[in-house]
C-alpha cells in the first residue's frame, strides 16, 4: 500500500502531461476521388482508347506508383498492429553438471531444467502515440493512392497528347507530299517551256529551289512523326506496326462533326472552373494528405517524449530433474510497467521541432499544388479559347488560299501569270493549311491539358454538377 501511495501521484502527473499535448491547426482536407475513369473516351478516338488501355495494362511507371501505394498500405497495417497486444511464447531446456560443497564433502549432480509458456505485452496508449501513428500512416496511404491516380492521369494524358500530335504530324506530311507532287508537275512544265524559250532559266531555278525546300520540310516532318510514334510505343508497350495500324483507322463520324476529319473534336468546356474541381486533382489530394500525415507526426513526436505504460503478463511451466527427483512448478506474473526518459540531451525536443518543420513544408507544398493546378487550368482555358478563334479564321484562310491557287494554276500554263506569283500562292496555301492543322491540334491538346490541370474531364455537365454540390 505504501508503494501504491507513492506511485499514484506520479502516474496522475503523467496523465495530466498527456492531456497537455496539442496539435497544430488541422490541415485542409481535399474531398473525393481524383478523376473520372475513362475521361479520354470523350474524344471518340479509337486509337487513344486502345493505346490508353494497353498502357494501363502494362505500364512500369504505373506499376511503381501502385507498388508505393501497397508499401504504404503495409505500413498502415503495421501501425494498426502496434495498437493490439503482442502475444509470444518461449521455451528452453538445459542440462548441466554442478558441484555442491558442504562441510562434510562435495557432491556432484547432473540435472535437467525445462520451461515453456506464453507471454503478453500490450502498450496502453495513454498519450495517443499509437493513435496518431495510425492516423499518419492512413493519411500517407491516401496520399500514395492519389499519387497512383495521378500517375494514371498522366499516363493516359500523355497517350492522348502523343496521338493528337502524331495525327497532326501525319496530316502535315500529307499536305507536304501533295505540295511536292504539285511542285514536281510545275517543274516539269517549266522545263518544257524553257526548252521552247517561253520562260527564263531563273524560273526553272526558282521551281527547283521551292521543290527542294518542301522536300527538306517533309524529311524533317517525317522525323518528328517517327519520334511521336516511338513515344507511343514506349508508353503503350505495343509494337510500332500495331500503333500505326490503330492510327491508320479512320475516325468515327462522331469525331468528325465540327472539326477536321484527321483530328478528334474535344468536348466543350466552361470558361470558369469551380474550386471543387481543382481540389479533386490527384496532386492536390496527395499534398493535402501528406500535410495531414505531417500534422499527426507532430503528435507522435510529442508523445514519444512521455513515458509509456505497458501491460505485461507471463505464464511459465518449469520442470527440474536432479539427483533422481523431479520438481514441477507453474509460475505467472501480470502487472503494468511504466518507462520513460528522464534526460535525453534534447533529442526529443529536436524530434518535435523536425516534425513541425516537416508539417510547415507539407503545408507549403499543398499551396504550391493548388496554385499550380489553378495556373495550369487558366493556361489551358486560354489555349482552348485561342485555338477556337484560330480554327475558325484558319478555315476561312484555307478556303481563300485554295481558290487563289486554283485560279493561278489555271492561268499559269497560258502565261497569264508568272511562276513567282504561282509559287507565292502555293506558299500561302501551304501556310494556311498548316495553320488550320495547328489550330485543330491545339484545340484538342488544350482540352487534354485542362484534364491534366483539373484532374478530370471538366465538361459543361460535370461543372454544373460540381457547382450545384457547392451551393
Amino acid at each position: 500500500m505504501k508503494h501504491a501511495q507513492l506511485i499514484a501521484p506520479a502516474v496522475l502527473a503523467l496523465l495530466l502531461a498527456g492531456c497537455a499535448t496539442s496539435t497544430p491547426p488541422a490541415a485542409p482536407n481535399a474531398p473525393g476521388a481524383a478523376e473520372q475513369p475513362g475521361w479520354w473516351t470523350q474524344l471518340h478516338d479509337p486509337a487513344i482508347d486502345a493505346l490508353s488501355q494497353a498502357a494501363l495494362n502494362d505500364s512500369p511507371t504505373l506499376a511503381q506508383a501502385l507498388a508505393r501505394m501497397d508499401e504504404t498500405g503495409a505500413a498502415l497495417g503495421n501501425a494498426e498492429a502496434q495498437r493490439l497486444p503482442t502475444v509470444g511464447a518461449s521455451a528452453g531446456a538445459t542440462r548441466a553438471r554442478s558441484l555442491n560443497t558442504s562441510g562434510t564433502g562435495a557432491l556432484t549432480t547432473v540435472g535437467s531444467t525445462a520451461s515453456i509458456g506464453p507471454n503478453l505485452s500490450w502498450e496502453l496508449d495513454l498519450f495517443g502515440r499509437l493513435r496518431h501513428s495510425r492516423e499518419s500512416a492512413s493519411y500517407r496511404l491516401d496520399a500514395r493512392t492519389s499519387d497512383a491516380m495521378g500517375a494514371r492521369l498522366t499516363l493516359t494524358a500523355d497517350i492522348a497528347d502523343n496521338v493528337l500530335q502524331l495525327r497532326a504530324c501525319e496530316s502535315t506530311r500529307r499536305v507536304l507530299a501533295a505540295d511536292i507532287e504539285s511542285r514536281e508537275t510545275t517543274l516539269a512544265l517549266t522545263r518544257r517551256r524553257l526548252e521552247t524559250g517561253f520562260v527564263a532559266p531563273v524560273d526553272e531555278a526558282r521551281a527547283v529551289s521551292g521543290l527542294a525546300a518542301v522536300r527538306i520540310n517533309l524529311e524533317t516532318q517525317t522525323e518528328q512523326c517517327a519520334r511521336q510514334l516511338n513515344a507511343l510505343v514506349a508508353l503503350s508497350g505495343l509494337p510500332a506496326d500495331e500503333v500505326r495500324s490503330l492510327l491508320a483507322a479512320p475516325l468515327p463520324s462522331t469525331a468528325q462533326g465540327s472539326t477536321e476529319a484527321f483530328m478528334p473534336d474535344a468536348p466543350a468546356v466552361q470558361p470558369r472552373l469551380s474550386a471543387m474541381v481543382l481540389a479533386n486533382h490527384p496532386s492536390v489530394l496527395a499534398a493535402a494528405r501528406d500535410a495531414d500525415a505531417a500534422q499527426a507526426d507532430i503528435a507522435v513526436a510529442r508523445a514519444d517524449r512521455l513515458p509509456r505504460l505497458n501491460l505485461v503478463a507471463l505464464l511459465s511451466g518449469q520442470w527440474l530433474n536432479a539427483a533422481g527427483s523431479t520438481l514441477h512448478a507453474a509460475t505467472w506474473s501480470v502487472g503494468p510497467s511504466l518507462a520513460g526518459k528522464i534526460f535525453d540531451g534534447g533529442a526529443g525536443a529536436a524530434n518535435v521541432s523536425a516534425a513541425e518543420a516537416r508539417w510547415r513544408g507539407a503545408q507549403a507544398a499543398l499551396q504550391v499544388a493548388l496554385r499550380t493546378a489553378s495556373r495550369d487550368t487558366e493556361n489551358a482555358l486560354a489555349a482552348a479559347a485561342s485555338a477556337d478563334a484560330r480554327r475558325a479564321t484558319a478555315r476561312q484562310s484555307v478556303d481563300a488560299a485554295r481558290s487563289v491557287l486554283a485560279a493561278l494554276q489555271a492561268q499559269w500554263p497560258a502565261g497569264a501569270v508568272s511562276l513567282f506569283e504561282l509559287e507565292d500562292a502555293r506558299r500561302q496555301y501551304a501556310s494556311a493549311q498548316d495553320n488550320a492543322i495547328v489550330a485543330a491540334r491545339d484545340r484538342a491538346l488544350a482540352w487534354v491539358a485542362l484534364v491534366r490541370a483539373a484532374g478530370q474531364a471538366p465538361t459543361a455537365s460535370t461543372l454544373t454538377s460540381e457547382l450545384t454540390a457547392i451551393r
